[in-house]
């Protein structure tokens, strides 16, 4: 699994906390090793990532935030074509 592109410390993306961590993809289901593969991951506490109302997995905006936010940093470093030709969807013409 390629290092995370989106951050270079082990704490939760939103938070900032040390712990308890869970590892989202950003682009999951099908692109799920893509993500891996590209560094579309980030830290998460269990909280915000699967274990409350407010999680990436059951907040649609949240989700479409950390989305957006790889998408600018995928760009950043690999640029708008290849974005699209990985990952085949354009997140940031996309409102909640």
């Amino acid at each position: 699994m390629a290092a995370s592109i989106m951050q270079d410390k082990k704490e939760c993306y939103i938070t900032g906390s040390p712990l308890p961590l869970h590892r989202h993809h950003v682009y999951g289901g099908s692109r799920r090793k893509l993500s891996e593969q590209w560094g579309c991951w980030v830290w998460l506490r269990a909280d915000y990532h699967n274990m409350s109302d407010y999680s990436v997995h059951f907040n649609r905006e949240l989700d479409l935030s950390l989305k957006r936010e790889t998408q600018i940093r995928f760009e950043q470093l690999h640029g708008h074509e290849k974005f699209m030709e990985i990952f085949g969807r354009n997140y940031l013409e996309e409102q909640g």
